[in-house]
């Protein structure tokens, strides 16, 4: 019985001593709560709410990382082709401003990507310019001469360049899918 007791007391008295972790939650940030707020809002097609909620958070964090990272947002769903008051000429010179603010962004390689994308996306919804073959300067004078060509060689050239955008669509397309779900999961 003492046996059983020494037994007793020294498993009390190593128990006493253990530390055990106490696991707690990760606390989410006010940045963290800030997007994904902002990514509900946009989920329900409000992004002039989200732009507001992106300014609000710059605001009031002023001058840490987290601000500067904000614009990062702000230009995505500038291009982001539901967002009705976005454009792509304004989401490239947003994505070229971060790039330039700072060599260590955390978006930095997402958003070199998605300004490759949206200037080619841009280059594709242009409307097609004319051919450089159907005038050609003559001289040093003003006169142009039209090469007109027939309404077949037309469609043909237009079914040709028709298909090549569509191409370049399609690979836009897809870069823009690719690029919206890393997006969705930043911590990859």
């Amino acid at each position: 019985m003492n046996r059983g007791l020494c037994i007793a007391i020294t498993s009390l008295a190593l128990s006493a001593c253990a530390q055990l972790p106490v696991v707690t939650p990760p606390a989410q940030s006010d940045f963290d709560r800030t997007l994904y707020r902002a990514r509900q809002d946009l989920d329900a097609g409000n992004y002039w709410a989200a732009d507001k909620l992106l300014d609000e958070f710059v605001r009031t964090h002023p001058d840490t990382r987290e601000a500067k990272e904000i614009a990062f947002w702000k230009a995505a769903y500038l291009i982001d082709p539901a967002n009705d008051r976005g454009s792509l000429p304004g989401g490239i010179a947003a994505l070229d401003a971060y790039l330039a603010a700072d060599s260590t962004g955390w978006y930095r390689h997402e958003a070199t990507v998605l300004r490759r994308t949206a200037v080619v996306a841009q280059a594709v919804s242009r409307p097609a310019t004319t051919d450089p073959a159907a005038t050609a300067p003559t001289g040093g004078t003003d006169t142009v001469v039209v090469v007109s060509r027939t309404r077949d060689e037309e469609i043909a050239a237009l079914k040709d360049q028709l298909a090549k955008s569509n191409a370049e669509l399609a690979k836009v397309k897809e870069e823009l899918e690719r690029i919206k779900k890393r997006l969705a999961n930043p911590s990859n």
